[in-house]
């Protein structure tokens, strides 16, 4: 879902590394203002930046800044097709601009320290000045800013998306801690939804009472399991605005237990398996509220647990990405 989580895990890797993120984008791109890939000095790499056409370039112009380390802005014009240019059947049609900084020391401990505060479900909020000064720094939700940073802050009301400042040199990134999914109901078919969400960027939990079921070998992509009856593992779980909830155990007085207590909550996502008729039993009304997923997943005629995995995933994606695109105001200024 996002390229910061598994950059984090590979950062105290040794060896000197470049972080590469895509700053600004016109026209269609393969990905994103925000994107990221962190590179070796073996010339490995962690991420994508393109659809493959880019990335050897990358890794050429990355030397110099192993050899010089400083920054270094590239811009790659996708928009010619010929055989000398960078859009030769790439699909792509604008221009990309990419930031290339050396991991210092320094920018090493405050990448380390923002991986701290995503596991804490916290939101960072990242500031890059273009040029040659290599000056960033990071705001998090939670307590004071940190980096290299020079003058003045702007003060302005920061939004999630990724993007260069209106008229200032300056780039813009939010870095989300990874979106909870819940999943209630630890039979076969969960198993396809488990892995898939986790492979995407969801930290996965599973729940159920029955022990056969919600064990490691069928899940090992899970970050957490936990064996109960609802109105234990119920107790152990502290929800936020932000988490997705998928209820499938397939037991009708469980499904009933979970969700009717799920209702008291604030989720980001609710979805329920099995027709609309069984879910009106399950919350004994007429009308489900609109904001419960029932049926669950996206309408594209899915078939058996993978299909319907690939349903469910795709809406939580979408479900996410709406959310992503919306104001932040917590952040107004940067005290001095």
């Amino acid at each position: 879902m996002e390229d910061i989580y598994r950059i984090l895990e590979c950062l105290e890797q040794p060896g000197k590394k470049v972080l590469a993120t895509i700053i600004a984008v016109a026209g269609s791109a393969y990905k994103k203002e925000g994107s990221m890939m962190l590179l070796f000095e073996d010339e490995s790499r962690i991420g994508m930046l393109s659809a493959g056409c880019l990335e050897s370039d990358l890794a050429l112009q990355a030397q110099e800044v192993f050899q010089k380390w400083k920054v270094k802005t590239l811009q790659y014009d996708m928009r010619e097709e010929t055989d000398l240019a960078w859009g030769q059947g790439a699909g792509c049609n604008g221009t990309i601009d990419i930031l290339l900084e050396p991991v210092t020391e320094t920018l090493q401990d405050d990448l380390l320290k923002i991986k701290r505060l995503l596991e804490s479900n916290l939101q960072v909020k990242a500031l890059k000045k273009l040029g040659n000064t290599g000056e960033y720094l990071f705001i998090p939700s939670e307590g004071g800013p940190f980096g290299q940073w020079k003058g003045e802050v702007p003060t302005f009301l920061f939004e999630t998306r990724c993007g260069m400042m209106p008229d200032l040199p300056i780039f813009q990134q939010l870095f989300q801690a990874k979106p909870r999914l819940f999943v209630f109901g630890a039979g076969p078919d969960a198993m396809p939804v488990v892995s898939l969400a986790a492979n995407i960027g969801f930290s996965v939990t599973v729940c159920d009472w029955r022990e056969e079921f919600c064990r490691k070998k069928n899940f090992p992509s899970a970050d957490r399991l936990i064996i109960g009856f609802p109105n234990e593992f119920l107790k152990k779980i502290s929800f936020s605005p932000n988490d997705f909830a998928v209820i499938m155990s397939h037991h009708f007085q469980r499904d009933q237990e979970i969700l009717l207590s799920l209702l008291q909550k604030d989720l980001r996502y609710l979805g329920v398996l099995g027709p609309r008729a069984r879910t009106k039993r399950l919350l004994k009304v007429e009308s489900i509220p609109d904001w419960i997923s029932s049926p669950i997943g996206a309408s594209i005629g899915a078939k058996g647990p993978e299909e319907i995995a690939v349903s469910i995933v795709a809406q939580m994606i979408e479900v996410w990405r709406n959310f992503s695109r919306e104001p932040v105001e917590k952040l107004r200024a940067i005290p001095d």
